[in-house]
């Protein structure tokens, strides 16, 4: 995430704070595409299998010698989240909604930070130079093993050119007390990246007894995130990854600002790069059509690492998701997705291009809406009716209060209430009510026990099955309420 997008959280945070109405200045342009001869995007959704590399033949991708082409989301805190400054891990729940959401979304390809980058804080891989932790690869393993149950193809960067929670490129320069310009100069500091970057390669998946060298699940290895590296460098360390894993495609994590930059003109003739990456804060056709044609021209794959799909200016969006179509580009993957929380509601992100699905707001759900036809469109598909949510999970009933776990694709939910047993018969208490899954107040609540469950509706209407039957019961001495669930299935 560079500085365009930290502008950007800065602004929205601070509109937050101070309630202040804003008019920002147009974030882009209507471009319009140059014609070109575009490549073939007739694809399959879920046509790999386990097992099955992705694969490239000059400037495009390949799954079992067809064209494949994909959209999909960065949810860069699969390894680690952050809560109140420190990393922490995300909780299987967490892991497996986002993923599961990002399924619903049409997406084939998650790009995920904290898979690979994880140095210099208590919870990472590598807390400290030389020092590997197991506790940390068993939530990156989890990640793994639960992408490709929902048939996800990862991308894995290495590093990170900023100073986030997860750790970077400075973790490593000063564990050895030199200047972070040293990066990718310093002999000794090279050496102790090649050795993360052989520690994570050679890791066998404690869930499926693969290690992620061998595993077909990813895509491939990001040499780093925005990186600015010389051209020796990345060839460096691509060839470094190519010697220990033969199966996996490298993406090369230099951004550049300027499409026509020596760095980037140089990094085209790259034998070991198989995929470049542009970044694009606003999304802007008029950039990707330089620097894709660049990369195609080169014989090389070129894909949009990150975009925001939440600029102000929303015509950017609809211009830039047909550009990218019609570009003859691998793919694309907007930032970020973000989950429901294990609790209610969704996990809080302070973030302007926090995407909670199906969108909590009328132009969130436009926009929503809009990145899942794309994703299917990229397989050369209409995209079908969604699916009927998922099941929800009552948590807790406290001060009159129900609350529980979203479900994925859910906009409303309806509650039901039986006072004579877990089976009913069931009184409907409201119905498309506690959108987003906020929790909900029964003002009416009887005395004695009784149950509640609730069950998810999508915006276009279709119910989803119902949750867990949730026993509450007062206690007559102090009218204090006490929820007993049943166990989650």
């Amino acid at each position: 995430m560079g500085i365009y997008k930290r502008f950007l959280n800065a602004y929205w945070n601070a509109r937050v704070v101070y309630g202040c109405i804003v008019l920002l200045m147009a974030l882009g342009s209507d471009f319009v595409m140059c014609g070109c001869n575009l490549q073939s995007t007739a694809v399959t959704k879920g046509a790999y299998q386990t097992g099955t590399f992705i694969t490239r033949s000059d400037s495009m991708l390949q799954l079992n010698g067809k064209p494949f082409r994909f959209a999909g989301a960065n949810i860069y805190w699969l390894g680690l989240q952050e809560k109140n400054g420190n990393a922490i891990y995300p909780s299987h729940f967490q892991v497996d909604d986002a993923l599961a959401t990002a399924s619903a979304m049409g997406a084939t390809v998650i790009r995920s930070h904290t898979l690979g980058i994880s140095t210099g804080c208590n919870l990472c891989i590598e807390p400290h130079l030389g020092s590997f932790q197991q506790t940390a690869f068993q939530h990156i393993d989890y990640a793994i093993q639960e992408a490709g149950k929902y048939h996800l193809k990862l991308i894995i960067p290495l590093t990170d050119n900023w100073h986030y929670y997860h750790g970077g490129k400075h973790n490593f320069t000063d564990w050895r007390g030199v200047n972070e310009d040293q990066f990718y100069a310093d002999s000794q500091v090279v050496d102790d990246f090649k050795q993360y970057i052989s520690m994570l390669l050679n890791h066998v998946n404690n869930y499926t007894g693969i290690a992620y060298k061998d595993d077909p699940t990813i895509l491939g290895w990001e040499t780093g995130n925005e990186l600015s590296a010389p051209p020796i460098w990345v060839q460096n360390i691509a060839e470094y990854i190519k010697s220990i894993d033969k199966n996996h495609l490298i993406v090369d994590g230099n951004y550049e600002w300027d499409t026509n930059s020596s760095n980037f003109l140089a990094d085209l003739q790259i034998g070991s790069i198989d995929i470049y990456t542009g970044h694009y804060y606003p999304p802007s056709s008029s950039a990707l059509q330089v620097q894709s044609q660049q990369a195609i021209q080169a014989k090389k794959v070129f894909m949009v690492g990150e975009f925001d799909w939440n600029t102000n200016d929303g015509s950017s969006l609809a211009d830039f998701l047909p550009a990218v179509e019609h570009s003859g580009i691998a793919g694309d993957l907007y930032w970020s997705l973000w989950p429901h929380a294990d609790t209610y509601g969704f996990v809080p992100q302070n973030e302007h291009f926090t995407l909670h699905y199906p969108g909590e707001t009328p132009d969130e759900q436009r926009r929503a809406s809009m990145l899942r036809t794309h994703a299917y469109a990229m397989q050369g598909l209409s995209p079908p009716q969604p699916d009927m949510p998922k099941q929800p999970y009552i948590t807790n009933f406290q001060d009159s209060t129900l609350y529980w776990r979203g479900a994925v694709g859910a906009y409303t939910y309806t509650i039901e209430r039986s006072t004579q047993s877990s089976n009913g018969p069931w009184t409907v208490l409201c119905t498309h009510c506690a959108a987003y899954g906020v929790p909900w107040m029964d003002a009416t609540h009887p005395s004695g026990t009784s149950w509640y469950r609730v069950k998810g509706v999508s915006l276009s209407g279709y119910d989803g099955p119902y949750s867990n039957p949730y026993q509450v019961t007062t206690d007559s001495t102090s009218s204090a309420w006490y929820g007993q669930g049943e166990a989650e299935g």
